[in-house]
């Protein structure tokens, strides 16, 4: 019983220590995945951006973490009937990076 109890608490305390091991660009990743998932829920379910960011926080880039950063802080607005996280305008993808496709309010 003893043996049992020992490997159950390693393999706990190694998969909380495996899921907490985020580094901070993919953490920005993440929260601005979040971010544009709520904006876009104000469309419906027709134009959701669940899609186009199934893999985008798979391999970012360290220099994108700022875009991220950045993107996640701007408004949710309504254009042409349509919500988007309107970021184009304010937020800058480092030069030679694609951290996301730009499909934000113009």
């Amino acid at each position: 019983m003893h043996k049992i109890f020992l490997v159950t608490a390693f393999a706990f305390a190694a998969a909380f220590t495996l899921g907490a091991c985020t580094t901070p660009e993919v953490e920005s990743c993440e929260q601005f995945k979040d971010t544009r998932a709520a904006c876009d829920a104000k469309n419906g379910s027709d134009t959701s951006s669940e899609d186009k960011d199934a893999d985008l926080c798979e391999n970012v880039d360290a220099e994108c973490k700022e875009f991220y950063d950045c993107a996640r802080q701007q408004e949710c607005v309504e254009v042409g009937g349509v919500f988007r996280l309107d970021f184009a305008k304010v937020c800058t993808m480092p030069e030679g990076k694609e951290c996301t496709e730009i499909a934000a309010a113009e």
